[in-house]
């Protein structure tokens, strides 16, 4: 890739003291970096923060559908910059274009709209690269905290450095994208977000490994009755896997020995490196917010809502997030901060809250994987209705898939 790149582009906190931003920008995952992408190109002086080492892996099914893939297609680059389509497909994204899905061993397949799977380290470099490319600056291993207090003209938020060095920047608008736990709102807990009952726990690893057990451009998901996991190719061959387990069984058994049995349950095979890789869990995942906004200050990502994945819907609304909120700051007076307080939280509810209602009835249909099987053998009679879900979900119109049940 051409320009900057985050392996040499990190900027000190003296550097950073007291200076003042158009944003500032809390968490360098795909809703934070793409909306820092965004306003840097759309020429708003930008500053990036990330509270861990970089790159860093982060539990996420890979899955860019086609929702997503538009939304990276509307991220604006400077020019002579290569799209980021065309940097994805660089960093070396797996065309995927069927799913398998098992419940309990009673298994289907079908043809999907292309997806592109990609693991959350290289999606996240790609997109923090070209905001670097874009003049947004980046400030890794550095936590942010929103300040309360005045905030007339600008919102001040205290970084802080592994080394303990500290220091507080001023921005005309800021913007959370620190994912579940939303740590640089603690002084803010009307914004809070709230944790579901019975949320599911989140938990990934991605696995070098090379048999023929999960084939290339397939999406495989394994149902069964403590959770669901994913499992796709992504770059170079690995397998990411991705799982929403119970915590109860999580507590009970230990987080791998449930993977480990879904996947037994369905019959799939069990990677033989499952017990030597490195894991990484999530917060409890599922989880809302009233409100998204407040005094310059705007949540974005799964900092304002998250729900059970199923097809990649996370981070097509993490970049459709990022779309709006900076198409928003960029074109409103934001002085005008009530009105943008109330606009944003308007557009939030309106334009992705209320997409949020297919993952939801998924979600709920795989915490019950009898009548999910069940389903399976519905749908090989009546395949349009999978078609449809998975038309909804990836924002596609069913008429360009490929019909019926494949498998």
């Amino acid at each position: 890739m051409d320009g900057a790149s985050v392996s040499n582009s990190n900027v000190s906190l003296k550097q950073l003291a007291d200076s003042e931003w158009d944003a500032v920008v809390v968490g360098a995952g795909t809703a934070g970096a793409s909306a820092a992408l965004q306003l840097a190109a759309r020429g708003q002086r930008t500053l990036l923060i990330e509270a861990k080492a970089f790159p860093r892996d982060k539990v996420c099914g890979g899955c860019l559908n086609q929702r997503a893939w538009s939304g990276l297609r509307q991220l604006q680059t400077r020019d002579g910059q290569a799209s980021l389509t065309a940097r994805v497909l660089a960093a070396g994204a797996v065309p995927v274009d069927r799913m398998r899905l098992n419940c309990l061993g009673q298994e289907a397949k079908w043809s999907t709209p292309v997806m592109h799977a990609i693991s959350r380290r290289s999606l996240d470099v790609v997109l923090v690269d070209a905001a670097l490319d874009s003049g947004a600056v980046f400030c890794s291993e550095t936590s942010a905290k929103v300040i309360k207090g005045d905030a007339a003209r600008f919102r001040s938020l205290r970084l802080t450095n592994t080394n303990g060095e500290s220091c507080v920047v001023k921005a005309r608008s800021a913007i959370i994208a620190d994912g579940l736990g939303q740590s640089s709102l603690s002084e803010f807990p009307e914004m809070a977000s709230q944790v579901e009952s019975g949320s599911r726990i989140g938990l990934g690893a991605i696995i070098e490994e090379r048999s023929d057990a999960y084939a290339t451009n397939e999406l495989t998901m394994a149902v069964g009755r403590d959770g669901y996991v994913g499992l796709t190719r992504v770059e170079r061959g690995n397998l990411d896997v991705a799982a929403a387990i119970d915590a109860a069984a999580m507590k009970m058994h230990g987080p791998i020995a449930v993977v480990v049995s879904i996947l037994q349950g369905c019959r799939l095979p069990v990677p033989e490196s499952f017990e030597d890789v490195k894991w990484t869990g999530t917060l409890p995942l599922t989880r809302t917010s009233r409100e998204v906004a407040a005094h310059r200050l705007f949540k974005i990502g799964d900092s304002a809502s998250y729900v059970e994945p199923f097809t990649g819907e996370g981070m097509s609304w993490a970049i459709q997030d990022a779309v709006n909120l900076s198409e928003l700051l960029t074109t409103a007076d934001v002085d005008d901060c009530d009105r943008m307080m109330t606009t944003w939280n308007e557009q939030w509810k309106h334009k992705l809250k209320s997409k949020q209602w297919v993952c939801r009835g998924l979600a709920g249909l795989l915490r019950h994987p009898r009548a999910a099987s069940a389903a399976l053998v519905a749908a090989r009679w009546l395949p349009w209705i999978p078609q449809w879900l998975i038309a909804r979900a990836s924002g596609v119109d069913r008429t360009r898939m490929k019909p019926g049940v494949i498998g």
